[in-house]
């Protein structure tokens, strides 16, 4: 993430700027694509393929629900321009946060592919 607001940042967006970017980016995405992954396991037919998907769904729902979360405890200025030392541990802080939320969700997933 932060090599996605240094890249926004060299294009031209202001640094706080760019953390509302990816923030809005980040709830879009974690709350859509839970949806999108239900959607698509009914068609998921091998076990070895359901695995595969699920360990991406995992990795990118991990980074959204992080970054998301950590919209709620700080601001971009504060990730930018913050002096204080604790400049990134607001996403340490959420990526534990982030784990029993993936855990909830591959059990959801578990029993719909069960259904299946």
């Amino acid at each position: 993430m932060l090599g996605i607001q240094m890249l926004f940042t060299k294009n031209g967006i202001e640094c706080s700027d760019s953390w509302k970017l990816i923030w809005c980016f980040t709830w879009i995405g974690m709350l859509l694509l839970p949806f999108l992954f239900i959607k698509n396991l009914k068609k998921i037919k091998s076990q070895q393929s359901l695995k595969t998907k699920l360990i991406l769904f995992n990795l990118l729902e991990y980074i959204f629900i992080q970054a998301s979360l950590a919209s709620l405890i700080t601001d971009g200025k504060t990730l930018c321009y913050g002096s204080v030392g604790q400049n990134g541990l607001e996403f340490v802080f959420t990526g534990w946060l982030a784990l029993p939320i993936l855990l909830i969700f591959s059990y959801i997933f578990k029993i719909l592919s069960d259904n299946n």
